[in-house]
């Protein structure tokens, strides 16, 4: 009989190693979709930023969205409260709770607040929303397998890295800037008033989404050929650069003109289409990164 190696991990050992790697990949799985319920809430309260500045703009079309919206969140926080009670605390009571008080804040008697202030409380709770997203991104960064069990090649670890930051940074991020317009834009063009805040406000934001767009086609070259790739829209979002790049000519032209002429509703529309894509982008892409994971846990089961 020939006696194990002094080197070589007990069966115990072993065992013990691959059972934290599994807790580890299950851990990550609630993180995605941890991540999937934040994009959810954080594209229905940008929604409501816009249903409810189109409403205190003087367009009653919107009145009728904002309780539809309202029983939406409300039901996304009861989701979000009974995820948050699973093993693994990804979501903290404090954080919930900050969640909880900025929509309260938002929800109650929102129809008594300034146009600013409105557009300010959303803002703040969905700054909330992209930094728990951005948080969930960095701690899935690091690789599943901590040695040199299977790891993957170089290039495989650079695109789960280039999928993560496409995912839960820089296509929330852009969706947010286009969320911003969508809010201003349709109270200027609901109310036909455009004072210099207003103004100034939209001329950054125009300009911000012109440059992150840039960045955001740079990142489509380098993710089109990854694995899974063809889930990513890809194809949509390249196509609706056209769109996105006659939203902000007509925003600049018929909002931040002379004369305020745009119709409310048609903004809204416009921006509307263009951010549900980039959101569903994003949860394209949280499942391509489920699809890595579930094959490198069974490269690591098969492994000799």
């Amino acid at each position: 009989m020939h006696s194990q190696p002094f080197n070589a991990p007990s069966k115990h050992t072993q065992a013990k190693k691959f059972e934290c790697i599994y807790e580890n990949y299950f851990q990550r799985l609630d993180a995605l979709s941890l991540v999937q319920q934040l994009v959810q809430i954080l594209k229905a309260v940008q929604r409501h930023r816009g249903v409810s500045m189109g409403a205190l703009g003087g367009n009653p079309s919107f009145q009728q969205e904002i309780c539809r919206q309202q029983l939406q969140l409300e039901r996304h926080f009861q989701m979000l409260d009974v995820f948050s009670r699973r093993p693994g605390k990804l979501i903290n009571s404090l954080q919930q709770e900050n969640l909880l008080s900025a929509w309260a804040t938002i929800s109650q008697d929102w129809q008594d607040d300034s146009v600013i202030l409105n557009y300010e409380l959303h803002c703040h709770l969905v700054e909330q929303l992209l930094s728990m997203i951005s948080s969930l991104g960095k701690q899935l960064e690091t690789p599943l397998y901590t040695e040199n069990d299977v790891s993957s090649p170089p290039s495989q670890r650079f695109s789960y890295l280039e999928m993560l930051h496409f995912s839960t940074r820089l296509m929330p991020e852009v969706a947010e800037q286009i969320g911003r317009i969508r809010a201003l834009a349709t109270y200027v063009s609901a109310s036909h008033l455009c004072d210099q805040d207003f103004h100034t406000k939209l001329g950054y934001l125009i300009q911000c989404t012109r440059v992150n767009n840039e960045k955001l086609r740079h990142h489509i070259k380098l993710v089109e050929n990854k694995p899974n790739a063809e889930l990513l829209l890809l194809g949509q979002l390249k196509s609706y650069e056209v769109k996105l790049a006659f939203l902000l000519s007509m925003v600049e032209n018929d909002i931040l003109g002379d004369k305020v002429q745009a119709d409310s509703r048609r903004i809204f529309d416009l921006t509307t289409d263009i951010i549900d894509l980039y959101l569903r982008a994003v949860i394209q892409g949280t499942q391509v990164l489920q699809n890595w994971l579930d094959a490198d846990i069974q490269l690591l089961i098969q492994s000799s």
